[in-house]
């Protein structure tokens, strides 16, 4: 799975102190949204970065029905040297890499690669951690839909086109760190969509990508 490569020579954070109970949950500081003003579209940049690769501020989603079957195996795997985790779904890789991806990048220097293979979420990839807020709970929502996530403004920019997305950051995690909630920007009311057995998308009501999920995850092995 490929580490973007503006993020290559980074050095990898040490784990922060986790911020404790009962302290609120609230965004450090302004959201890119409510500092630049009302969005003007997935892209405020009019060139794209580099070859291929354009810059946004919000993620467009369309949610399409599952078919058949129970919703995918996801498979984890850590890397104890950089406290990379990446997160795939078993049946949407076709053995293949991921054909585009999404990095979302936060304010703080935090890294998250978003993978999409014909369109639809495949997996995901933490490379540099936002502070990892420690909560006694972090429950998922109870009511979920299951279905296939696409990204249409990316599928009309060309397969294999990449996106640098800028936003807040802000992940919780119960004490155990087996459950993992992201959000992307302000709080605000969602839906969760069941893309993978243990991944869940979260949905605003403008149809933007608002947060994720990740259950039952292992416990990350000891450095070498």
């Amino acid at each position: 799975m490929r580490i973007p490569e503006r993020m290559i020579w980074r050095v990898p954070p040490t784990r922060s102190a986790p911020v404790r109970d009962p302290d609120p949950l609230a965004p450090r500081g302004q959201s890119v949204d409510a500092a630049r003003g009302p969005s003007l579209g997935p892209s405020l940049d009019p060139s794209p970065v580099a070859r291929g690769r354009r810059r946004w501020t919000r993620v467009g989603v369309a949610v399409e029905p599952p078919g058949d079957g129970p919703p995918s195996r996801v498979r984890y795997q850590w890397d104890a040297d950089t406290e990379l985790l990446v997160a795939s779904i078993g049946d949407r890789r076709n053995g293949g890499a991921a054909a585009a991806s999404l990095e979302l990048e936060g304010a703080d220097g935090s890294w998250l690669t978003i993978e999409l293979r014909a369109g639809r979420f495949c997996g995901l990839e933490v490379a540099v951690w936002p502070p990892v807020r420690l909560r006694t709970a972090v429950e998922p929502p109870l009511a979920t839909e299951p279905g296939h996530v696409s990204v249409p403004e990316l599928l009309a920019l060309g397969a294999t086109t990449d996106v640098e997305v800028d936003t807040q950051l802000v992940v919780e995690a119960d004490r155990q760190r087996r459950t993992y909630h992201f959000r992307l920007g302000r709080s605000r009311p969602t839906r969760a969509v069941r893309v993978g057995r243990d991944i869940l998308l979260d949905v605003d009501e403008d149809g933007d990508l608002a947060g994720l999920w990740l259950l039952n995850v292992p416990a990350q092995p000891l450095p070498h």
